[in-house]
């Protein structure tokens, strides 16, 4: 089926990126169309809400900045200011066999020692493993430090490229918590931008093909055919490489150039006299497959506590997983009930990243198209929409 309705720019990918931006192009008076593979708007925002007791409790992305500042400016635009909700005070532990403090394995004489490199070395052209490995100790960076840095960005920290990890923002909001949820969850937020004014969104949508002549045609599994004026891809580099590949060749191999891990992420709600451990953020294991668990315990709850376990793909079967859930809750396995299952993909950021975007964003120029997403400034929610941000700018530039 062909809609006779002509776009102004169609969005491929309705997580923050896809939708920070449409909901940017669409404030402008454009009409703006969402496609989505999946069933489900939001991407690594991925808010499990528990049906039992009005309880929810966050699969992926789980923390709002001060620092995120163009984020901030969309919750607000949004409508959804009075939502926002400062995190409890609650501590990080790392596990061994039991919970831990979460500096309790580091070897301080060695990060006593070493920390004064911090103020004389620098990132450009180093791994996460060589610039921190040299400031926290070789030692202290195997035992414990390549865990927590792994746990940030939800895959092995050794090869990223350390200019963009953790990096320092110079912006930051005084009237806002230092870090922050919604009272109803991260979804919340990604309803109000696809629900926005001149903004449709069509989930189930999975892009096959594209023409690009005199504006853009594009085909999807279900059979029907959309057009618009303008694209954009905010997917995973190799999905958008994959589309452009016979329309725009030189810029599809830039994109498929770039390695993606794939993140299962379990997740399981309890009643809290289940649960003999304090409250705690999250709990990072110092071996084993897991790489984070994520917790609820921010945002108290009377009833329930809820808990997300992000595993890289491969590394452990779904029975051992479960197991290694249940020595981290400290509880039988066998009463543990049943987990929810949802999958994150995410790129490797590696030495060659900053030349790589340089050329993918110059490609993209000559080309007329637009990309956003998680691999260009970096992972984090502000990294996306900042990115978004910019691509909107540069379309109205064009479109003036």
């Amino acid at each position: 089926m062909t809609h006779s309705k002509v776009y102004d720019m169609i969005v491929v990918g309705a997580g923050i990126s896809g939708l920070s931006l449409a909901y940017q192009v669409a404030q402008k008076g454009k009409q703006v169309l969402v496609l989505e593979s999946d069933n489900r708007i939001g991407g690594c925002l991925n808010t499990h809400y528990h049906d039992k007791n009005d309880f929810w409790v966050e699969m992926g992305a789980h923390t709002f900045y001060a620092s995120y500042t163009n984020l901030i400016a969309l919750i607000q635009a949004s409508g959804l200011e009075a939502s926002i909700e400062p995190r409890a005070k609650v501590g990080m532990k790392v596990f061994t066999d039991r919970h831990e403090k979460i500096m309790s394995g580091v070897n301080k004489w060695e990060l006593f020692t070493s920390a004064p490199k911090l103020f004389f070395s620098k990132r450009d052209g180093k791994t996460v493993k060589e610039y921190f490995g040299n400031i926290v100790g070789k030692k202290n960076y195997e035992k414990v430090f390549n865990r927590m840095f792994s746990a940030v960005i939800v895959q092995n920290a050794d090869n990223f490229a350390a200019e963009f990890f953790l990096k320092r923002r110079k912006t930051k909001s005084k009237e806002h918590p230092k870090s922050f949820i919604l009272q109803k969850g991260m979804q919340s937020f990604m309803n109000a931008l696809a629900q926005s004014e001149n903004v449709t969104v069509l989930t189930k949508q999975k892009v096959l093909s594209l023409r690009k002549e005199n504006g853009v045609s594009l085909k999807t599994e279900s059979g029907e055919e959309f057009t618009a004026k303008d694209i954009a891809f905010a997917v995973t580099p190799s999905v958008a490489g994959d589309l452009l590949t016979d329309v725009l060749p030189a810029l599809g191999a830039k994109l498929n150039e770039y390695t993606t891990k794939n993140i299962l992420s379990r997740t399981i709600v309890l009643p809290k006299e289940k649960l003999s451990f304090d409250p705690v953020s999250f709990i990072i294991p110092l071996q084993g497959a897991c790489l984070s668990m994520v917790t609820r315990d921010v945002m108290e709850h009377e009833e329930s506590r809820g808990f997300a376990f992000h595993f890289e793909e491969g590394k452990a079967s779904a029975e051992e997983q479960e197991a290694v859930m249940a020595k981290m809750l400290g509880i039988d396995a066998s009463k543990m009930g049943s987990s929810i299952l949802a999958n994150h993909r995410l790129p490797v950021l590696d030495l060659g990243h900053k030349q790589r975007i340089l050329d993918i964003q110059k490609l993209a120029e000559q080309a007329g198209v637009y990309l956003t997403g998680n691999y260009f400034n970096g992972l984090s929610l502000e990294d996306c929409v900042e990115r978004s941000t910019n691509e909107c700018k540069r379309y109205l530039r064009n479109n003036s």
